[in-house]
């Protein structure tokens, strides 16, 4: 009877083990985040070229052409050059080496409207207004047609400008990119599910750009992954098939998200195929890249091209209870890369700790060519003085909000980042210092801290045509953007935005 006894024990125990391991594989988690560095940088700037001048770089960029190439939901510690393990970016990662990697890089809002609305126009989401989520409704307000934006200043100095996106929410069919000389994007193609693939947009640009110009050109090539849905080839995926990823961890949000029907419907449940689809997505938008970078090579005209990679917003792969991006506040979502690949050999190569933001790019490209913009509309900051050694820091703080039905601001530096929450609901701190992953909120115990950075925030939410002082004060009544055409979404472009996961 004994011995019966200690074998359903044994058999028990046995099973309970099984099941623990079949669960653990097939969801994919880690109850602790594992140990991580801070990403405090060493240097503001660390060249393994000349430190140049400001008008040894504008003379470089004489009659040069500008290429911005960004991969959707790119996020920045999935790529190679940005310290990944994996050979997700061959292609990125061989143009990073002779160019400028911006490690500490951020966008402004992690969703592709709104975002990109700031990349064309270097202005906050909270004053263009575009793509802007108010909890509670799907609007998606058109981008005022009167804004300045990168494309319409570098059309003043005589540039030809193009637009190629796979994206229906990066395309002017919301007022984005509707200054374009050139507008190739998903429009009448919902149902052809090769408008969201990065071979169809590569064909669109060589058909585009071949042969050449007397006239430089500014092109903005705009590829769908790594984006779900993860269509990548069968031979892209098979590479990361059943292999563990680098890093799974998971960790708690200090609160609990509220996320789209749509990105919970979506979502694998396997973190560990989650994690393989996205990187071998990942892959299929660099193969794209390296795509681009022969075609500019045969057309003879790579030497003379000011080349930008970078993304629209990361990705959130659970790791703080957050699916995909738009919701989510933490660095997988909004820490993405910025790559650089200045005209010719002698352009400045090296990695810039300082920290960066999607509103300083177009005034960066601006003040290379000597483009003057409107000091009263653009928000962004000219990265030029960081290259000629000029200043250590372009600015003290990054500022990103996020969308939903429970939106949040992050405030951060080097130091810290601080979370404020809609309606004041709550606040978190996280000290990067120490916890880089951003595992445990700190407000209680640095209450000062979190003080000071609530202060920054104030400061920057009255300078925005829409100050978002609902994030510090429940009683405020925020100004909504007026109800403009963007407000009805029409039915296909719905249709797209819809198989993507953007409206329920």
């Amino acid at each position: 009877m004994m011995k019966k006894t200690i074998c359903t024990a044994v058999l028990l125990a046995l099973i309970v083990v099984v099941l623990a391991a079949v669960a653990y594989w097939y969801l994919g988690l880690r109850s602790t985040a594992p140990l991580r560095p801070a990403r405090i940088p060493e240097a503001p700037v660390s060249l393994s070229s000349p430190t140049p001048s400001v008008e040894s770089l504008r003379e470089m960029m004489r009659g040069a052409n500008v290429v911005i190439c960004v991969l959707d939901a790119m996020r920045a510690d999935h790529v190679g050059a940005y310290g990944y393990p994996r050979e997700t970016t061959p292609n990125i990662d061989a143009l990073a080496e002779e160019a400028l990697i911006f490690e500490n890089h951020f966008c402004q809002y992690p969703q592709t409207s709104p975002s990109t609305a700031s990349l064309f126009t270097s202005q906050y989401p909270d004053t263009h207004g575009t793509g802007v989520q108010r909890p509670g409704t799907d609007t998606l307000q058109m981008l005022n047609p009167s804004t300045f934006t990168l494309e319409s200043g570098l059309k003043t100095a005589g540039y030809h400008t193009l637009i190629f996106t796979s994206n229906p929410a990066a395309a002017p069919a919301l007022g984005l990119g509707a200054d374009f000389d050139v507008q190739v994007t998903p429009r009448g193609r919902a149902r052809d599910p090769n408008w969201r693939r990065p071979e169809q947009l590569v064909k669109e640009i060589e058909a585009k750009l071949k042969g050449g110009s007397d006239t430089p050109f500014f092109a903005y090539a705009h590829f769908l992954p790594p984006h779900y849905p993860y269509d990548a080839p069968d031979e892209m995926k098979a590479l990361l098939a059943r292999q563990d990823p680098p890093e799974m961890w998971q960790a708690k949000a200090p609160f609990k998200p509220a996320l789209h029907k749509s990105e919970a419907e979506r979502a694998p449940r396997s973190r560990k195929k989650w994690i393989n689809l996205y990187d071998a997505n990942l892959r299929w938008g660099d193969w794209a890249v390296g795509a681009l970078v022969k075609f500019l090579k045969e057309q003879g005209v790579y030497d003379n091209t000011l080349l930008i990679i970078t993304s629209d917003h990361g990705e959130a792969l659970r790791e703080h209870q957050y699916e995909w991006h738009a919701t989510c506040p933490f660095d997988e979502a909004i820490h993405i890369p910025l790559i650089v690949k200045f005209p010719g050999n002698g352009g400045p190569v090296g990695r810039v700790g300082a920290l960066t933001q999607t509103i300083d790019v177009a005034p960066t490209i601006l003040d290379l060519f000597g483009v003057p913009w409107p000091e009263d509309s653009v928000q962004g900051k000219s990265l030029v003085p960081l290259l000629t050694g000029e200043a250590e820091e372009i600015n003290k703080y990054i500022i990103c909000r996020t969308g939903g039905d429970y939106p949040a601001y992050v405030v951060r530096d080097q130091r810290s980042a601080l979370f404020l929450y809609h309606r004041a609901q709550a606040r978190a701190l996280y000290d990067l210092t120490t916890d880089s992953l951003q595992t445990t909120n700190v407000a209680e115990t640095q209450p000062d801290r979190a003080a000071e950075l609530a202060k920054v925030f104030v400061a920057f939410a009255q300078r925005q045509k829409y100050p978002p002082l609902d994030f510090v004060d429940p009683e405020y009544q925020p100004t909504l953007a007026p109800a403009g055409p963007g407000a009805t979404i029409p039915a296909e472009t719905r249709r797209k935005l819809r198989a993507l996961g953007y409206v329920d």
